[in-house]
């Protein structure tokens, strides 16, 4: 029997999934559950591990040969990062779907406004590994404490805020499983692909990692504090251009803000003008994976 992991959950505001009419009047599985896989690969890079860009030329691909060649999946996918492992790649579905249901099970969720109940069924459509189902958690653990889901989470304020959700119940992870545990599996896969080493190493210094996220429960950023903020950065990283979303987003609904840097010494020159703006309280990434 399959398993489905639930999710029970809450909207402090509007989440923007989009829909056909460019609205987001009817919840869509796909733009959360893309949500959900972004910040899984946060979490993979930050314990260590190596996760594709999906979008990207280098992205993973299931080896059809290799299969073939002995009937083991696990040879198909030696080359296939954890996170492409579980949502998915070219040649090897997601094993999990995602089914969204409101508060009384029905299945027409509009997640539209603060205050609704909703749940994230996780259906298994293939049997998903201890150490994938802490990750899955993990990942919606740091979306409902620091981060957000969903689409407009770039507006900044004065502009409403969206993709704030909080946890209804607790969340089940699988018995007896650590941090430790799941960063040695990461290692495990990592030592067993060289050319999934050779691509860590030339890996974009751009892509997100958790040791390089910085986050704040308590303050949020007016819209001259972001701008104050992006200027530390003379490359354009932070503040982003046309089609490449900044990286700092601030929510007044319940005083948060998060963002990231590309490597340590803009984090730090981040950090110090937060402090220069009087903004305590602020977390690191990597203070953030010792909560783990």
């Amino acid at each position: 029997m399959s398993r489905t992991i639930v999710v029970n959950l809450r909207t402090l505001a509007p989440i923007w999934t989009g829909d056909v009419d460019r609205t987001s009047e009817q919840a869509k599985e796909t733009s959360l559950m893309g949500s959900v896989r972004w910040w899984t690969e946060v979490l993979v890079r930050g314990l260590g591990g190596y996760a594709c860009d999906p979008t990207g030329d280098d992205r993973c691909s299931f080896d059809e040969v290799a299969y073939h060649r002995t009937g083991e999946a696990e040879d198909g996918l030696r080359d296939v990062c954890p996170t492409c492992r579980l949502f998915g790649c070219t040649g090897w579905s997601s094993k999990l779907r995602l089914l969204l249901t409101d508060g009384e099970g029905g299945y027409e969720v509009n997640l539209s406004q603060p205050g609704v109940s909703f749940v994230m069924n996780f259906v298994e459509l293939k049997p998903t590994e201890p150490e994938e189902r802490w990750l899955l958690a993990k990942a919606v653990w740091l979306i409902t404490r620091y981060g957000s889901l969903g689409g407009k989470t770039t507006l900044k304020p004065p502009q409403p805020d969206y993709g704030l959700v909080a946890l209804a119940s607790p969340l089940r992870l699988p018995t007896g499983m650590t941090r430790k545990d799941v960063q040695a599996w990461l290692a495990r896969i990592l030592d067993a692909s060289p050319r999934m080493q050779e691509r860590l190493r030339r890996a974009p210094p751009e892509w997100p990692d958790l040791r390089l996220f910085f986050f704040n429960t308590a303050r949020w950023l007016d819209r001259s504090q972001v701008n104050e903020l992006v200027r530390v950065d003379p490359s354009g990283f932070l503040s982003g251009r046309r089609g490449v979303s900044k990286k700092v987003f601030s929510f007044q609904t319940v005083s948060r803000f998060w963002g990231y840097a590309r490597d340590e010494g803009m984090l730090e020159k981040v950090l110090a003008t937060l402090q220069r703006l009087g903004v305590a309280d602020t977390r690191t990434g990597k203070e953030v994976l010792d909560e783990l």
